[in-house]
């Protein structure tokens, strides 16, 4: 057995691995149920989660082919392994379009959202950018970088016309790393034409 399987198997805060089987959703519709709801929160702001429905941004199936590309464009153009597309709803973040993503979280393509540091650019509205995750107090004990070795990140705001931020574009790896402005430019293109493609999808 693995680490990750190991550390998967002993914590009830990961969900099953089986997308889509009535275990995961069943772990899913538990974390929504037990998430204290905070009034001041973004994450439970109304517009901001109907904004969510009307574009099916957390519909991995509508949203992944619509933005591999861009997405792999992230990527390379930033010269990270992993680029994804997450959308945080009020207790999960869901990986609705990913680049180069393996494990359990390209098995369960969601995230508690306390462990999503792309919930911190939805409650902010503005980009970050964590160079080490282990050496930076706010995320030195996430489990993204203490178990699935996760080192660096950088995201940007997903958002809508309206101004309703979703989710966000972020690129990850697993080795320490500064990001230019031009690395962010690069991903500040990627979330505007993805937001555009999924507008023009869902008609807003």
């Amino acid at each position: 057995m693995t680490t990750t399987e190991q550390h998967q198997q002993h914590d009830p805060e990961r969900p099953p691995a089986d997308e889509g089987s009535p275990q995961w959703y069943a772990w899913m519709a538990r974390h929504l149920a037990s998430a204290q709801v905070v009034t001041d929160d973004p994450l439970y702001d109304h517009d901001r989660l109907d904004a969510v429905a009307a574009l099916r941004a957390d519909d991995v199936e509508h949203v992944q082919p619509l933005v591999a590309d861009l997405l792999a464009r992230g990527a390379h153009g930033t010269g990270t392994p992993v680029a994804m597309l997450n959308v945080v709803l009020t207790g999960a973040q869901v990986i609705a379009g990913a680049h180069g993503l393996d494990g359990w979280m390209a098995e369960t393509r969601a995230t508690p959202a306390e462990w999503a540091l792309c919930a911190r650019v939805v409650r902010s509205g503005e980009e970050l950018v964590v160079p080490d995750l282990l050496a930076d107090p706010t995320t030195s004990e996430n489990p993204l970088a203490t178990v699935d070795g996760l080192r660096t990140y950088a995201g940007v705001p997903l958002r809508t016309a309206s101004g309703q931020v979703v989710g966000s574009v972020c690129v990850m790896g697993g080795e320490p790393r500064e990001f230019t402005e031009a690395d962010l430019d690069v991903l500040r293109a990627v979330a505007a034409e993805a937001v555009g493609r999924l507008e023009d999808a869902s008609g807003a």
